[in-house]
């Protein structure tokens, strides 16, 4: 998994394999927020918050994409 965070919002990718070993990715981005003491995450956000999770997840997308070529360059070694 790795882990991308900009100003409270966070994307985290993670690496699966499929049944026919397959590799694929998944992102998950959440914003965490304090609430009194507590710290709290949601999927949701605000429009002053999507200029970020559009960041994110063009950096999450570059991420995948580096990852792919990686394991594409090692299986042709």
């Amino acid at each position: 998994m790795k882990k991308l965070q900009l100003r409270g919002i966070s994307a985290s990718v993670f690496e699966n394999q499929s049944e026919n070993g397959h590799t694929f990715y998944k992102v998950s981005i959440t914003r965490t927020f304090k609430d009194g003491d507590e710290f709290r995450t949601t999927s949701t956000f605000s429009r002053d918050d999507l200029p970020i999770v559009q960041e994110l997840a063009r950096q999450a997308w570059l991420t995948i994409l580096k990852a792919e070529a990686d394991s594409s360059s090692k299986q042709e070694e």
